[in-house]
């Protein structure tokens, strides 16, 4: 497997082992409750939070890919995305994703509808 598809699982399992620890502590020592059901609650959270984890570290990657695929600058980053091109700071010929988490579906649907435009032009 390359980087791209181990990153994503590694970031989710690390996240989702982290949220267990702490959820199955908080239950049994804050709120008292039994094994069984602190173990539930846990469970819950910790695939909660793989999920999360999964699809930020999933779309971090596809966002990089495109931009080092197409080699995009600052300023088409800008012009594609709308947003400003002091968002997409590029060092060392890798992009920096400085947004806050909420706007990288915006985004990456962006990225991909460029993507899929220069795919038909070939």
């Amino acid at each position: 497997m390359n980087k791209g598809k181990i990153f994503p699982v590694a970031y989710g399992v690390i996240s989702a082992i982290i949220s267990f620890i702490a959820v199955f502590f908080i239950c049994m020592r804050s709120f008292r409750l039994n094994l069984q059901l602190s173990i539930a609650l846990a469970g819950v959270f910790a695939l909660f939070f793989y999920v999360i984890s999964y699809f930020r570290g999933h779309a971090s990657m596809e966002i990089k890919r495109i931009v080092y695929k197409y080699q995009l600058t600052d300023q088409e980053l800008a012009q594609i995305t709308g947003l400003k091109a002091s968002d997409f700071p590029i060092y060392h010929d890798q992009l920096q994703l400085i947004l806050p988490k909420r706007y990288w579906p915006r985004i990456l649907d962006a990225l991909q509808k460029y993507e899929q435009e220069h795919e038909d032009l070939n």
